[in-house]
């Protein structure tokens, strides 16, 4: 809507852009430590998704207003997110998290590894450079880049669960982790020596791509679960809705 609004300035997008800010700031679900949590499957439920649902919006509303509370509150996210997600003995981050029992899910999901990821580096894009917390999040950023890096692989795919190689590979968070480390290269927050897992990775997705252009290997969506099981089963429809993440990936500069 905001980028709707940038070239179509209506009022009423403005009204639902304002009030939707207002929402996220004071009327949604928060840890005491201010972190956006869920009120299922369990209250409160931390989804790692949700670091991107939440960032994709606040860093453009701190953009259209110029109100530095957005920023604060973005990278904010990052940091809490990594605390109670993000696992520092496999480099990857939990699905979810569970405040009530104060324990994280079972799986390390691809796609919400991606979502995260994703959700670092528009951050960063869009970030006053001199914020105070921008080399923070720099190096939390590093760090799960290289966690992801040690899982792709052979034919530059990560799989659906990612510390899993028995489970299958998937499309989606293989763009987005290729994007986000791509993008990371190109825009100077990680070296340029992890250009070569971007290109893997963009072979990886071009692999899943059938020559009539319909899109395998996506997995559905998916909630959070304590059964690690679901996670392998979840099924693959071909052209699954997830796969539009492949019509933003800049990968050309990374294949001929």
């Amino acid at each position: 809507m905001i980028e709707v609004y940038r070239h179509d300035p209506e009022k009423r997008y403005r009204e639902y852009i304002d009030s939707a800010a207002h929402h996220i700031l004071h009327r949604q679900s928060r840890l005491p430590d201010g972190t956006l949590v869920r009120g299922f499957p369990q209250k409160w439920t931390l989804w790692t998704d949700d670091l991107y649902m939440g960032i994709s919006f606040l860093v453009r509303v701190g953009e259209l207003t110029g109100d530095r509370r957005y920023f604060d509150d973005a990278a904010l996210q990052v940091v809490n997110f990594q605390k109670y997600a993000f696992d520092t003995r496999t480099g990857l981050m939990y699905h979810c998290w569970y405040s009530d029992i104060q324990r994280p899910g079972v799986a390390f999901w691809g796609r919400a590894n991606g979502w995260a990821m994703l959700a670092q580096v528009d951050l960063l894009d869009r970030l006053p450079k001199e914020h105070p917390g921008r080399d923070t999040l720099l190096v939390l950023l590093r760090r799960q880049m290289l966690g992801i890096a040690r899982y792709q692989g052979a034919e530059g795919l990560w799989h659906q669960l990612l510390d899993k190689p028995d489970s299958y590979l998937e499309t989606s968070c293989t763009a987005m982790f290729t994007y986000a480390i791509a993008r990371s290269v190109n825009n100077g927050y990680i070296e340029p020596r992890y250009a070569s897992i971007a290109r893997r990775g963009w072979e990886g997705v071009l692999s899943r791509i059938r020559p009539d252009g319909q899109v395998e290997g996506v997995c559905a969506g998916t909630s959070v679960s304590d059964d690690l099981v679901a996670y392998y089963k979840r099924p693959t429809p071909m052209n699954d809705i997830h796969a539009s993440v492949l019509c933003s990936l800049p990968g050309r500069k990374y294949s001929s």
